[in-house]
């Protein structure tokens, strides 16, 4: 799945603009390839990572040998128990919840909705079940898939909805992307 980072990253910026905002958090962010991504489409976006402990020398090598180690910040935690860093107006969830059973995604969301201001932003992008163009054979590697990482399931873009409600979250809108079984959007608000 990293091989595919940087298509997915491009794919979701393609379909929305980061440049209108201030402070980008990148929740599970990994190695950083989205926010560096991010970072080449504003050369003035603040750019926070949270992920495991263990991953963050990584993300702060990567971001110093991409020259943005003025403007990006890494966070080690566990986002299902630890708080998110705030200062962000948007926060992104890129292949993340999909990973997770509803009661985890269902957390995860929450510490991304208190981490975020009102008005806030919340850009969630993962494989979504029933994607247009290749619906069964989408569906069918993606399950195999999480039957091999044992956890997680790919929920449709009604499901991921739904969740995305009942953490505070509102105006979900779902975003064109080329290639949806690669990757789908939906963008929302905190009220």
């Amino acid at each position: 799945m990293s091989a595919s980072q940087p298509l997915v990253a491009d794919e979701v910026l393609d379909a929305y603009d980061i440049g209108q905002h201030r402070c980008l958090l990148d929740v599970g962010g990994g190695q950083g390839q989205f926010l560096l991504a991010a970072a080449h489409r504003s050369a003035t976006l603040q750019l926070k990572l949270f992920d495991l402990p263990g991953v963050v020398p990584v993300a702060q090598t990567n971001f110093a040998n991409a020259g943005v180690t003025q403007r990006a910040t890494v966070f080690g935690g566990d986002f299902t128990r630890d708080a998110l860093p705030r200062g962000a107006d948007v926060a992104s969830l890129i292949r993340v919840i999909y990973d997770h059973p509803d009661e985890r995604a269902a957390t995860i969301l929450a510490a991304v909705f208190a981490a975020l201001p009102s008005g806030g932003t919340l850009v969630l992008a993962e494989p979504m079940a029933g994607a247009s163009g290749a619906r069964r054979m989408g569906d069918a590697y993606f399950n195999f898939y999480l039957l091999a990482m044992q956890g997680g399931r790919s929920r449709s873009a009604a499901e991921l909805t739904r969740l995305i409600n009942a953490a505070g979250f509102e105006q979900v809108r779902e975003l064109a992307t080329p290639i949806p079984l690669q990757v789908s959007v939906l963008v929302a608000r905190k009220p």
